[in-house]
């Protein structure tokens, strides 16, 4: 995927949402949160799932502000 084309990054987009359809859990790594990466937590968000946050060295931390 080119994320410098449109329609590609939106087309990754929605495989995206209907993947996560099929998990229990989001796992967000890094401090960084990306455009993409906040869409996906929002739509986690509103299907109540278990949000797990982890920083650089693969540790389990509370969300980032």
């Amino acid at each position: 995927m080119d994320d410098g084309n449109d329609a590609e990054r939106e087309m990754a987009m929605r495989f995206n949402y209907v993947l996560l359809g099929k998990c229990t859990e989001l796992w967000v790594f890094g401090g960084v949160v990306s455009r993409g990466m906040a869409r996906e937590i929002g739509i986690a968000k509103k299907r109540r799932m278990k949000i797990r946050w982890f920083d650089h060295a693969m540790k389990e931390v509370n969300e980032y502000a």
